[in-house]
Formats: C-alpha cells, sequence, structure tokens
C-alpha cells in the first residue's frame, strides 16, 4: 500500500495533461472556465478525479481558482508543452508498448481480456487496466462484451501508416476549405511562436519533443477549425491515434525541420485566409511526409514552398 499514493497521483497529472489537451482542442483562452462535469463527461470519470486533476494544474499555475468557486484557464494550451512526469510510472507505459508491439506482430489476438494479459505480463491487475484505459483513450483498444477488450490491429504497422495518409489525403486539405472554416487567430499566433522556435535550431540541437507537440497541435487546430462536428471528431481522433502510435523519433531529424517549415507556410496563408492555397500546401504537406519517411530523398525546402515562402 505506500506505493499506492505516487500511483493515484500519477494518474492525477495523466488527467490534468487531458484536461489541457481537451481545452487547446476546444480552442479555449485564457480566463475561460473550466466546467468539472464536462471535463468529467468528456474524461469518462468522476467529477472527484476532476477536481484532483485541476489541483495539480492549480498547482502548477496552469489554472487559477475562481472567485464564484471552481477554476479557470491562466495560460493559452496552444503554447503549453506536455506535461513531463505523464506516462512514466507504474509500469503501464512499457505494458502498453508491449501489448501494441505483440499485436503489431501478431503475438497476440485482438480480443483480450484483463486477466489473460495480467498472466502474460506477470503485472497486476491494475497496471493492466491503466494500460488498456490509456489504449482506448488513443483509440487504439476498446471495451468488448463481457470481460473482453477489443484491440484494433488495423491501427497498427507499416499498411496502417499507409492508410492513415490516405485518410489524411482525403479529409485535412478538405477541412480547410469547408464554408464554416473558424481561424482562431491567438491559437494560430501561440502555434506560430512555437514553429519560429523550432525553425530557429539547428539539426544537432532540434527538439523533437517539441515538434511532436506542435505538429499534433497544428492538425488538431485544423481538425477543430473545420465547422464540421463530424469531421472534426473524426480527424481528432484520428490524430490522438497517430500521436500514440507513430513517434517522430523514428523520422530523420532533417524531415522534421522541414515539416515544420511545411506547417508555418500553411499557417501563413491560414491567417491571410486563402484556404484553398492553404489547402494545397496541405496536400503537398501530407505526399511528401508520406513519400519521405522511409528516407530522406533529399534536402532543402521543395520548390512548391519556396515560391509562397517569406
Amino acid at each position: 500500500m505506500a506505493t499506492e499514493p505516487g500511483r493515484i497521483h500519477h494518474r492525477h497529472v495523466e488527467l490534468a495533461q487531458r484536461i489541457l489537451d481537451f481545452a487547446s482542442e476546444r480552442g479555449m483562452s485564457p480566463g475561460e472556465r473550466l466546467a468539472e462535469q464536462a471535463l468529467a463527461s468528456h474524461c469518462n470519470v468522476s467529477r472527484t478525479p476532476v477536481r484532483k486533476a485541476l489541483q495539480v494544474l492549480a498547482e502548477r499555475e496552469l489554472v487559477t481558482a475562481d472567485t464564484e468557486g471552481g477554476f479557470l484557464l491562466a495560460v493559452d494550451p496552444v503554447a503549453l508543452p506536455r506535461l513531463d512526469d505523464v506516462g512514466e510510472n507504474d509500469g503501464e507505459t512499457e505494458i502498453y508498448g508491449a501489448i501494441l508491439r505483440d499485436l503489431s506482430a501478431g503475438r497476440i489476438a485482438e480480443a483480450q481480456t484483463v486477466a489473460g494479459l495480467q498472466r502474460r505480463y506477470d503485472v497486476s491487475r491494475q497496471t493492466v487496466q491503466n494500460a488498456l484505459q490509456k489504449l482506448s483513450e488513443d483509440n487504439l483498444a476498446e471495451r468488448g462484451a463481457g470481460q473482453q477488450w477489443l484491440l484494433k490491429q488495423f491501427a497498427l504497422g507499416a499498411d496502417a501508416v499507409a492508410k492513415s495518409y490516405e485518410y489524411r489525403l482525403a479529409t485535412e486539405p478538405l477541412a480547410l476549405t469547408l464554408p464554416e472554416f473558424r481561424r482562431d487567430l491567438p491559437a494560430l499566433t501561440s502555434l506560430r511562436q512555437s514553429m519560429l522556435i523550432l525553425r530557429s535550431m539547428s539539426e544537432a540541437d532540434f527538439d523533437r519533443k517539441l515538434f511532436e507537440r506542435t505538429d499534433f497541435d497544428f492538425h488538431m487546430l485544423v481538425a477543430r477549425g473545420c465547422g464540421n462536428p463530424f469531421m472534426a471528431e473524426a480527424l481528432a481522433n484520428h490524430h490522438r491515434r497517430r500521436r500514440a502510435n507513430a513517434s517522430a523519433g523514428h523520422v530523420n531529424t532533417y524531415r522534421l525541420m522541414q515539416s515544420n517549415l511545411e506547417h508555418i507556410q500553411i499557417l501563413e496563408q491560414i491567417e491571410r485566409g486563402q484556404m484553398e492555397l492553404a489547402a494545397d500546401l496541405m496536400r503537398v504537406h501530407i505526399q511528401l511526409s508520406q513519400s519521405l519517411r522511409p528516407r530522406l530523398a533529399g534536402r532543402g525546402v521543395p520548390p512548391a514552398f519556396k515560391l509562397v515562402s517569406r
């Protein structure tokens, strides 16, 4: 029982990150109220752990107590790095990765139970439950009938990456051209700041974690801005899964730097309201990422992007 408080605190920090993701996805600004019930419903938990997670954010001065009760967002969530100590404890991160590796390699079936995974990995029931909950949050697993959990093998492996690019080519450029697309200028400005920091870095000191966060926030900004709630939800879920399944650590650093430049130039066109051009650049960006992911074919910014660079 001596380790229980630490485990609980870790879960509260993880929930605190989910609250920040919620605020970022909805384009919330400093001063807006974080409604406990809405957060509890979104995160599928009771209000008690939400209150504890908000206390974690308050200790880090990311939210402030409201005089009328509850909490207000104190920072721009888009500009924040991820909370460093999320997912680093209790062995669940290791089990999370082991489940994905075994599923991808065909060593385990898609239908699993907590007891079966507990025996396979020789860990506690709580550790398996925590890992499955995280997989569920990343859209890589869902509850089945009875005691079963259904793992999503189709979302893993090289074929899944190829299908992901196909899906993104069909949806992300379209999202930018929908008539109700909303440009969140404060969020765009904050995102640009992170991108410019990355642009100033050399290949030797490039911050991959900052890139991963900025890349995720950029694509989520497109998702939530599209104005179509069905497309917004589908794209948001896809990018959460992409973030969980595809680490930037497997991509050449120079390609990440190049990708950041492409993000900047798409962002410029969104800011100007040139949505058709932004969509064209997004299409080229995804195609380049698709073709250059296995290996870096060459150096330099592609000609299509040089034409619009400033």
